[in-house]
């Protein structure tokens, strides 16, 4: 009876064992499945996949929360989209004493639209988006209008705009969803990602002040790996702040929001939220790290051509629906690599496509160093090359001289052997001649 239970209760171990490892063997199964959803002191959150289109992540989406100068992100984005970056605009009275102009813009001050969008983006100057607001509008209720048409027309439901600062407001609120639909927007310009993306920014001496740099209050863009490539902070104070962010990394492109949150907090939540994201959407691998890709040119190089190789593994997002059919590669060589080459210099690109859509690229490196190399190097001829063209041409030389040495002996030996000929003739003629000679004399 007790054998019987002890291997009726091992069988029962023995069959979830195994049907544990079956369903960790299945390819529904991931460790993104066992992911939990990160507790973050926001009070509004969203992370948008843009691979996939999907929402990885939200808390209270749709909650109405103030976003403070992350508001910014539609000022710059009605700015490019309706000014010249080199227009000069002069600086109005009321720009230059909005509350927490950290710009330091002065009336009358002469500067760029550019200057502005920077001014906006990196200290977050509410000088420099009242400034930008008046130069799209000609006065602040016509381009608060703009603000809201704008963000009507890109999908907000649950938006409007009071200002183009961010200043406390009761009629200024939007929602983590709607502000993941405009930080969209804006990154998606080329302008406004270089602006929201850039560390400092320097503003020429004006008429009004000396030469000034600007500093960006994001310090994730200080830290190259962390996958964050642009965005905006808010803050009304330590326990009351926001963060719109664009992250980008191995292919996977993200959009992060973080309204009502603390200070303290903030930069903790997004890197929750990252890390989430990552465990939670499952790439496809398409290329290896290390994997060789094919051979660039190196003009003038001790070699002219080096193997390149993959720099990490290169992945792509695709829609839950799509097929892994759809993923394609192209290598990418550039043209203008010349010696010397460094080991780990970047010399090419591995294209990742979805449906002819490029989703990933992947820097083809290189392994080895290449100095510059001799004068045939000019003609496209590797110093390896050009020894052993050398070395032919020598040993061709040394044929042709010994084949001509040969040549010459041979000559010199049939002439001898012809002469050699006519003189045997000419002494049989003269042997006949004169016997001929004691014939006739006998007779």
């Amino acid at each position: 009876m007790g054998t019987y239970f002890m291997n009726s209760r091992m069988k029962k171990v023995f069959a979830a064992i195994l049907a544990g490892l079956i369903l960790m063997a299945s390819p529904a199964f991931s460790f993104a499945a066992q992911s939990e959803k990160p507790d973050i002191t926001a009070k509004g959150a969203i992370v948008y996949c843009q691979n996939t289109g999907e929402i990885v992540y939200s808390k209270n989406r749709e909650q109405r929360i103030d976003p403070y100068s992350v508001t910014k992100l539609m000022t710059v984005l009605l700015a490019v989209q309706n000014l010249p970056l080199d227009k000069e605009v002069t600086v109005s009275s009321k720009a230059a004493s909005q509350p927490g102009s950290t710009m330091e813009l002065k009336a009358g001050e002469i500067v760029t639209v550019e200057d502005l969008i920077y001014g906006a983006m990196l200290p977050s100057g509410n000088d420099a988006a009242y400034a930008l607001g008046e130069a799209v509008s000609g006065d602040m209720d016509s381009f608060v209008q703009l603000m809201n048409k704008t963000a009507a027309n890109i999908g907000c439901e649950n938006t409007h705009f009071a200002n183009p600062s961010g200043l406390q407001n009761k009629r200024h609120y939007t929602t983590a969803y709607d502000m993941m639909l405009i930080t969209r927007a804006a990154l998606s310009n080329d302008i406004i990602r270089k602006a929201a993306g850039a560390q400092s920014y320097t503003v020429e001496k004006t008429n009004k002040s000396e030469k000034r740099t600007l500093k960006t209050h994001i310090e994730f863009l200080t830290d190259e790996d962390s996958g964050v490539y642009a965005g905006k902070t808010g803050y009304w104070s330590d326990y009351d702040c926001s963060i719109a962010l664009g992250y980008s990394q191995d292919g996977l492109d993200l959009y992060i929001v973080l309204l009502g949150d603390t200070a303290e907090q903030r930069s903790e939540d997004v890197k929750k939220l990252i890390r989430y994201a990552n465990e939670t959407i499952d790439g496809v691998k398409v290329v290896g790290k290390n994997k060789a890709m094919g051979k660039v040119r190196i003009k003038h190089g001790a070699k002219t051509r080096l193997e390149t190789y993959t720099s990490e593994i290169g992945y792509a997002y695709l829609p839950k629906e799509a097929s892994e059919s759809l993923i394609s590669t192209r290598v990418v060589m550039r043209d203008d690599v010349e010696a010397p080459v460094k080991k780990g210099d970047v010399v090419g690109t591995l294209e990742i496509y979805a449906a002819d859509e490029l989703v990933n690229e992947v820097d083809l490196i290189v392994k080895e160093n290449v100095e510059e190399g001799w004068f045939t190097s000019y003609l496209g001829i590797s110093n390896f090359a050009a020894v052993i063209i050398g070395a032919a041409a020598a040993l061709l030389l040394i044929l042709f001289v010994w084949i001509s040495i040969i040549r010459m002996r041979y000559r010199r030996r049939k002439k001898r052997l012809k002469q050699e000929r006519i003189m045997e003739i000419a002494m049989e003629q003269m042997r006949q001649e004169e016997e001929r000679r004691e014939r006739d004399w006998r007779f």
